[in-house]
């Protein structure tokens, strides 16, 4: 029993041990309404933003979920961080199958798009750079940060905003991309050359998503001349990457590698301020292995 009463004791302690990861947003954007509802994004805005008189690179986040659940806050954690980093990060509500009644991925990709077009348009008031945009996306979001770099047809985009303004991202970041669609609607069917240089997150342990999926994903993007990483968490299972979990060393390692990234294709400047918490394990060499 008293056993017991230390556990319970120090279970808070423990469990904040070290500093949350995540905050509530600093403000939200409504980026378009559809029959009367307002979609928007939650914003985390870098330090200095109200009184700077610059531009600021954007994250915009789009979380997983089957294009069926899934919510916004998952990403705080992200938006934080990237935040800390000096950029502005969005993490976007878009269209869900059964909560708004709609057809997806198809309508899921309208507002990822939207979503970017509409942080392009509204660039200056926002103070964001069009020119150092990067998409981001978890599971069934990295569908959708992947179809605004490579899915083209007329019927993947609605009228909200002039067409001419770009949704096409200067980089994106992919963790357990789920890419199990129809043809018209898969991001790896629609490669060609002149797309944004791709970083790839992927669990060696994902039932959901077999490893050779990424690995040929990876060879496809070389192939069109398109600059491509691919990272495999050994052990990670679907989700491996997401920051809820504060101890979760590959959130830490996955975010790490982003930035060098962003750093390597002129998005960031710099070296990254992200350090792993003294509390978490260090990963090594035989946790992930490196495809570039």
């Amino acid at each position: 029993m008293r056993h017991l009463f230390w556990f319970l004791f120090t279970l808070p302690i423990l469990t904040w041990a070290i500093e949350p990861t995540s905050r509530e947003p600093d403000t939200r954007w409504t980026y378009k309404s559809v029959d009367g509802k307002d979609f928007q994004m939650d914003v985390f805005l870098p330090a200095g933003y109200q009184d700077a008189e610059v531009s600021y690179p954007v994250m915009v986040i789009f979380h997983g979920g089957s294009w069926t659940g899934g919510e916004t806050n998952w990403h705080w954690p992200d938006g934080n961080l990237w935040a800390k980093r000096g950029m502005i990060a969005v993490s976007v509500d878009y269209r869900l199958r059964h909560r708004d009644q709609v057809k997806v991925p198809l309508e899921c990709v309208k507002d990822a798009k939207s979503a970017i077009r509409y942080l392009r348009a509204n660039a200056k008031e926002l103070k964001i750079d069009p020119n150092r945009v990067v998409a981001m996306g978890d599971s069934a979001g990295g569908q959708l940060a992947a179809a605004t770099a490579t899915l083209i047809a007329p019927q993947t985009n609605d009228d909200c905003f002039d067409l001419s303004i770009s949704c096409v991202p200067q980089a994106v970041i992919l963790t357990c991309p789920w890419f199990k669609t129809a043809p018209d609607m898969s991001p790896p069917k629609h490669l060609r050359t002149g797309l944004p240089p791709f970083i790839t997150f992927a669990g060696g342990s994902d039932t959901a998503i077999p490893l050779a999926e990424m690995e040929e994903f990876h060879q496809a993007l070389k192939a069109k001349s398109i600059p491509s990483e691919l990272y495999i968490g050994n052990d990670g299972k679907h989700g491996f990457c997401n920051g809820r979990n504060p101890y979760n060393a590959f959130f830490y390692w996955s975010i790490s590698l982003a930035d060098q990234f962003l750093v390597k294709h002129g998005i960031l400047e710099g070296v990254s301020n992200m350090t792993f918490p003294k509390e978490v394990k260090q990963l090594t060499e035989n946790d992930f292995q490196v495809y570039q």
